[in-house]
């Protein structure tokens, strides 16, 4: 049967809008009892759940104590608590098998949102079990150690020990709150930190930045305690693999969300909607502060998106993106010129 309808209609094709996933999450993992994975903006709704007495509570409030250099509180939107018992935890065996048990739990909340992972119970042994998760699914772990080196199977740029000699304070989680909480890319190394303590002076900074071990010690005549080293145990600065995963992560899932909603000819009209997607990405990177700027714009270069005659019978894109993240720099070589001769003022 027709129905009858007016000669025109006008339909709004509506922009596919660009997600932007900063990766400032973090998921804390608690040995004390367990517990579902939940979310929190608080330490308040923590010590209800878990005790104000209890470990995962005292790591939580440090971890939202941090600030940024202009003194603003770093607080995350949310972080995340799962529960996952382990107190009875000793020896290498029982550590390998609660390690196992943290990944099995992991797995089962990877697609919750969140990117940094913290523990209550910090072991070399779960390094070496959870970095090949770590690396599949572009996770980060930060943790804190009390002897090092650390087993060659066990380095990762997946994951940054601290220094903890005593572990009577939380260093990972203050680390995590200052360099975390504020996105993808944030400085690493020379980080302000508060609410714990340095534990680090003389030739014990030269043994550990051997080992890539970051630790805490005071600078300034203020006595900022400072985090020193941002490096991952394989040696790789913290602050580039969070901003590639960024990057990373951004773009595929702009990518899919196109390719479901719009969908690419393989045409000119196709490779500029690639093209499209893609400088929209990279600008929104540029404007998160991940990518360099030269002469006030962002470095990078989407290429045009070309098919070969194959590549058209195997329906497949290769779009190509050049880039230079911004990155920090951690050290300074200031040269001090002495003279005797007139020198014209201050330049």
């Amino acid at each position: 049967m027709n129905t009858y309808r007016e000669p025109v209609k006008i339909v709004v094709d509506k922009e596919v809008p660009t997600t932007i996933a900063a990766l400032n999450k973090v998921l804390i993992v608690t040995h004390e009892k367990n517990a579902d994975f939940k979310y929190y903006t608080n330490s308040k709704d923590v010590a209800t759940d878990f005790g104000d007495n209890s470990e995962v509570f005292k790591l939580v409030e440090i971890f939202l104590s941090q600030t940024d250099g202009s003194g603003n509180i770093l607080k995350p939107d949310f972080f995340a608590v799962i529960g996952i018992e382990g107190t009875e935890v000793e020896g290498e065996e029982a550590l390998k098998t609660y390690a196992e048990k943290v990944k099995t739990n992991l797995n089962d909340v990877i697609n919750e949102n969140w990117y940094g992972l913290l523990t209550t119970l910090n072991s070399k042994v779960m390094f070496e079990i959870l970095a090949p998760y770590l690396t599949e699914n572009r996770k980060i772990y930060i943790s804190e150690v009390n002897e090092y080196p650390v087993d060659d199977k066990a380095k990762s740029d997946r994951i940054l020990a601290i220094y903890n000699p005593t572990k009577s304070d939380y260093k990972a989680a203050a680390y995590a709150g200052a360099v975390i909480t504020p996105g993808a890319g944030s400085k690493c190394s020379m980080v302000k930190l508060s609410g714990v303590t340095a534990d680090v002076a003389g030739g014990k900074k030269q043994e550990l930045t051997q080992n890539n071990i970051t630790f805490i010690e005071k600078r300034t005549s203020n006595g900022y305690l400072v985090a020193n080293g941002g490096l991952s145990l394989s040696g790789v600065y913290l602050d580039e693999t969070t901003a590639i995963d960024c990057i990373i992560v951004n773009l595929n899932e702009n990518l899919e969300k196109a390719l479901i909603n719009k969908g690419f000819k393989q045409d000119d009209r196709g490779y500029a909607l690639l093209e499209e997607t893609l400088y929209k990405v990279m600008e929104e990177m540029g404007a998160l502060g991940l990518i360099a700027i030269l002469n006030k714009n962002y470095e990078y270069i989407v290429y045009p998106v070309t098919q070969t005659q194959t590549e058209r019978e195997q329906r497949l894109f290769r779009p190509r993106v050049k880039f230079r993240l911004a990155g920090w720099g951690y050290f300074i070589d200031l040269t001090l010129l002495q003279t005797n001769k007139d020198i014209g003022g201050a330049k």
